[in-house]
């Protein structure tokens, strides 16, 4: 006795092993080319190796010494008090000449006449102590506003140089942030480039299995006689999709963790991109 399917079972069998036969054809995926990073990770070595000879190039002495110099150049150039020094002194003069015209010389004229003795010798020697009084008033005068014009240059001087090595330093700073921002991009460019060669694969794949999946359908329904049927296979999210939110999620972690331990004033700041970077690695 020979056991068989029923005729329409295997007429229908048969005419679509012939369609499935037509449907088969060459392999696309030579076509297809993978995303090549080595421009972008030369990139990223050349961004390296600048911020490396800038920080390599840094010299405490040779450096601050530079920009000391540049600081008084800078503030001799702006800082131009010789005028007002001249000013001043010129109206402290007047006012001493006045003071002595108006109140010391008529007070010694009157002593010296209560005395007779305005035609002495005494009376030339008294004018000019009062002469050289006023002088030495004077001369002081003019070395305190110089030696307070010194210090306060002095101290421009130091504040100037102060702030050009901060800039200095800061600009370091952001020369590092940038490499960092740089080399995240990069790593997001490459997942992201890797995902977009992966989507172009399994949409190829799709575009030439699906002609042969839609049988699926009909052998489920011809085998469910026998209750032998098959299932469909999940589809996979996108690693790029995953890193980002592993990192935002690190991010998120290192922030409260650096504001705990280092204390706030910039720790979130730290820690969230501590965090983010270790969450994008753990996601990929």
């Amino acid at each position: 006795m020979t056991w068989d399917y029923p005729a329409y079972m295997t007429t229908v069998h048969g005419n679509w092993l012939t369609a499935i036969d037509a449907l088969i054809t060459a392999s696309t995926f030579p076509t297809l080319t993978p995303y090549n990073p080595a421009t972008l990770i030369a990139g990223m070595l050349t961004n390296i190796g600048q911020l490396q000879t800038i920080v390599t190039a840094l010299d405490e002495h040779a450096d601050y010494d530079t920009i000391y110099a540049n600081a008084i150049n800078l503030i001799d150039t702006t800082f131009v008090p010789e005028a007002y020094i001249v000013a001043r002194i010129a109206a402290h003069t007047t006012d001493l000449d006045t003071e002595i015209n108006t109140k010391i010389y008529p007070r010694f004229l009157s002593g010296m006449r209560n005395i007779n003795a305005v035609l002495s010798s005494a009376f030339v020697i008294g004018q000019a102590a009062i002469a050289q009084d006023k002088l030495d008033k004077v001369a002081k005068f003019s070395a305190d506003m110089r030696l307070q014009v010194l210090n306060k240059r002095s101290d421009m001087v130091t504040a100037v140089a102060g702030e050009m090595l901060r800039i200095k330093l800061q600009k370091m700073e952001f020369n590092r942030v940038i490499v960092s921002l740089e080399l995240d991009y990069a790593r997001l460019a490459l997942a992201a480039n890797s995902d977009y060669t992966n989507d172009l694969k399994s949409n190829a794949i799709d575009l030439m299995k699906w002609p042969l999946e839609k049988y699926k359908y009909g052998a489920n329904l011809l085998a469910g006689l026998t209750g032998g049927v098959s299932g469909t296979s999940a589809m996979e999210g996108s690693r790029t999709a995953r890193m980002i939110g592993s990192g935002l999620s690190g991010a998120a972690a290192g922030a409260m963790i650096g504001g705990a331990t280092i204390g706030g004033g910039g720790g979130e700041g730290i820690g969230a991109i501590l965090g983010g970077i270790a969450g994008m690695i753990g996601g990929s």
